[in-house]
């Protein structure tokens, strides 16, 4: 079996975090060494998009392989796959299915997918369940769009028409002055809006407790 070492990892239950979205508050895992496979294109594609389910005996083949660094203990069932482009930890429960997702850092990565080139591409016996939930927003942006949402979320409860009127010449630079409309098109454009929009909202809602 081939190993990588001396790496760390990300590991999220709902998320796949891409290394530059990686924040302080993360439970990282420092990993001293863990299996790595190569793997096919279409074999990281179902990996990425769907739950996926592995034969039971590929279970048994990595348990307690990954050894984590500085503890005296071990991930019970997690691996690298790589197809000579992209790398990805994948961390399994004990029937086999996926249960969280890790990328690498930069460098890591680097090193991994160049080392492909060395080893035959692995065969792995598994099944696709549902598709995963993918998000393609940047976590930050994800962060403040739910902000913004629960702020609006919380005027409308509190029938906050100075607030809401307010917010919306901001997020518009026109006034309005029935709530339904106004509150209807802010969470219609909420969905669609780019991150320095989100980012000018966000302000202005910090602001108004101040001004409103």
């Amino acid at each position: 079996m081939n190993y990588y070492y001396d790496l760390v990892l990300n590991f999220d239950l709902d998320h796949l975090w891409h290394f530059y979205e990686w924040e302080k508050s993360d439970f990282l895992t420092y990993v001293k060494k863990i299996p790595l496979f190569r793997i096919d294109f279409e074999t990281m594609k179902d990996f990425l998009l769907y739950q996926v389910k592995l034969d039971s005996s590929f279970v048994s083949e990595i348990a307690h392989k990954t050894i984590v660094k500085n503890q005296d203990e071990s991930l019970e069932y997690a691996f690298l796959i790589s197809d000579a482009k992209n790398s990805l930890a994948v961390l399994l429960n004990e029937e086999g299915k996926v249960i969280a997702l890790s990328s690498v850092l930069i460098s890591d990565d680097n090193n991994i997918n160049e080392f492909m080139y060395t080893l035959k591409e692995r065969t792995l016996s598994y099944e696709c369940l549902e598709k995963r939930n993918l998000t393609h927003e940047l976590r930050q942006k994800e962060k403040l769009s739910q902000m913004i949402q629960i702020e609006l979320s919380t005027i409308k409860k509190e029938q906050n028409l100075n607030k809401l009127k307010y917010l919306y010449y901001e997020w518009f630079g026109q006034d309005e002055n029935d709530f339904t409309t106004m509150y209807q098109e802010m969470q219609s454009s909420l969905q669609s809006i780019d991150y320095e929009t989100l980012e000018k909202i966000s302000y202005f809602i910090r602001l108004s407790y101040h001004q409103v």
